[in-house]
């Protein structure tokens, strides 16, 4: 007689939360976080620059909290929303590393990786946010910011994101990690336009920002509040404690059953089959293959064909169309030089190596080789950054702009997004798309303060992320033949990552 063994105990709340700990021990989520020391010494270094962090100059602590602006609107969600993009594409890539299969309550599961990405997000919070006042008190005591309101500057941010990281982690389970970190950018974006709105209580997004401008003294834009704002004497707790508790629906809300979609659009031909006891025909028996030369490039085309590069490139130029046509096309040179063109970079990079990373491989072990199948995936992509910087500048030019104006943005838009999209995919290739992310963010947001604002003046030359904004001949003679420079050496960096990558994949 077989005696039945009894069933297995599903795992408990305790028991999953430490199993959940121990998945990211030592991966892409534990490391994140460094993101934002790396933002916090950046951040420090700006303001150290403009000479606001030197004694004599009247600065006290309340300018050293304005100075978070940045961080408490923008940095710190993005990073946070990263973290919850890079957690799911690294459990898509692994399928769950089997634990999909595991008989664990749902709820328990989905609870477990909240408990995990929020304390990681906090410790992203405390780095980034007390980093420049913790340098910046100790370099001058005027400039020390009290314990309590320290504490706060990293509590409120922090709880106010809890909402934001339940909703990203609901989209998590229904859909992949491009889609979680463009709904987290699109929050973001609507808290900080909203955030000074009159109905902010009745809109969810605003709860992300709108503690942290009374603490911090400063409108969203970054501009100090008046004296007399009643902005400046609310209370920061209302709007942050509402969203934290944003996080209870999301976390109880069930996962959603998608119908599912083809995922490949290429059609495999299959040869067919011989009925058993038949001979084989001549053709079968003898099939026409005549061997060649191993087409590379169209073959990495059309590894390409099919992401989502085929719709968000058009989508780019009709947006800045869109755009113009309402806007003074010469004031909107900006949105392109400092925003459109290095957050499009980062995404080409990002997308590219994701469409062909997976199976690198089995690219690598063809006769071609890792070096050529490199070679085309960059020039592809470098192609669409100079076809794209060469619209986009047409664009700006049938909506007026002079044609003096014209050729300089095409020309330093088309050698800048090369640099910019070879040194994503090289970073992409030689790390992982994570630290691509942190640094394309960083870099963005560093090129935005100085290429936007009286530090270019002396900074510029060390700001790679701002170049595109400089138009003028005499800084153009240096930024087009550096990046044209810098893509020829990041070619040769990406012949030797895709080895190494080929070899760890």
């Amino acid at each position: 007689m077989t005696t039945a063994l009894p069933p297995s105990p599903v795992p408990g709340l305790p028991a999953t939360l430490r199993a959940e700990f121990a998945i990211w021990r030592r991966s892409a989520v534990t490391y994140l976080p460094l993101g934002g020391l790396a933002f916090g010494l950046v951040n420090t270094a700006l303001y150290v620059s403009t000479g606001s962090a030197q004694a004599g100059t009247g600065k006290t602590w309340h300018d050293v909290l304005g100075y978070q602006n940045l961080w408490a609107m923008f940095v710190g969600p993005m990073l946070t929303a990263l973290l919850v993009a890079t957690a799911t594409r690294v459990d898509d890539t692994a399928r769950g590393g089997s634990t999909w299969y595991r008989p664990v309550n749902p709820l328990y599961r989905h609870m477990s990786r909240f408990g995990v990405l929020a304390l990681r997000s906090l410790l992203l919070n405390v780095l980034g946010g007390v980093t420049p006042l913790l340098i910046v008190g100790l370099m001058n005591s005027a400039q020390r910011v009290p314990l309590d309101r320290a504490v706060e500057a990293v509590v409120v941010p922090w709880l106010s994101q809890l909402g934001m990281l339940a909703l990203l982690l609901w989209v998590a389970r229904q859909t992949p990690w491009s889609v979680v970190l463009g709904v987290g950018f699109a929050w973001t974006m609507l808290a900080v336009v909203n955030a000074e709105s009159a109905s902010w209580a009745a809109l969810p997004f605003t709860w992300l920002d709108r503690g942290a401008l009374p603490l911090i003294g400063t409108h969203a834009n970054g501009v100090a509040l008046e004296a007399h704002s009643a902005l400046a004497e609310a209370s920061p707790w209302p709007p942050t404690i509402l969203g934290a508790l944003l996080a209870v629906p999301f976390l109880l809300l069930p996962q959603l059953h998608l119908p599912r979609t083809a995922t490949q659009t290429a059609k495999h031909r299959t040869t067919p089959t011989r009925a058993a006891g038949a001979a084989p025909s001549a053709a079968a028996a003898a099939p026409d293959i005549r061997p060649g030369a191993p087409r590379v490039l169209p073959a990495v085309a059309g590894m390409l064909r099919g992401t989502s590069l085929t719709w968000m490139c058009p989508a780019a130029v009709g947006l800045i169309a869109l755009w113009l046509s309402w806007h003074d096309p010469n004031v909107s040179i900006q949105l392109f030089t400092l925003l459109i063109l290095p957050i499009g970079t980062l995404v080409l990079g990002l997308v590219a190596w994701s469409a062909v990373g997976q199976g690198w491989r089995a690219v690598a072990a063809r006769s071609t080789g890792a070096a050529r199948p490199a070679l085309a995936l960059t020039g592809i992509t470098v192609g669409i950054a100079v076809a794209m910087s060469l619209v986009i500048a047409l664009v700006y030019l049938v909506a007026g702009i002079p044609a003096g104006h014209a050729w300089p943005l095409a020309v330093t838009g088309a050698a800048v997004g090369g640099m910019l999209t070879s040194f994503s995919l090289w970073l992409a290739m030689r790390t992982s798309q994570a630290v691509a992310v942190v640094v394309g963010i960083i870099g963005i947001l560093v090129g935005v303060l100085v290429g936007g604002t009286t530090m270019q003046q002396t900074l510029w030359p060390v700001i790679p992320y701002s170049w595109a904004n400089y138009l003028d001949l005499h800084r153009m003679f240096v930024t087009v033949p550096i990046s044209v420079a810098a893509i020829a050496l990041l070619t040769f960096g990406i012949t030797h990552a895709a080895r190494k990558a080929a070899g760890n994949s």
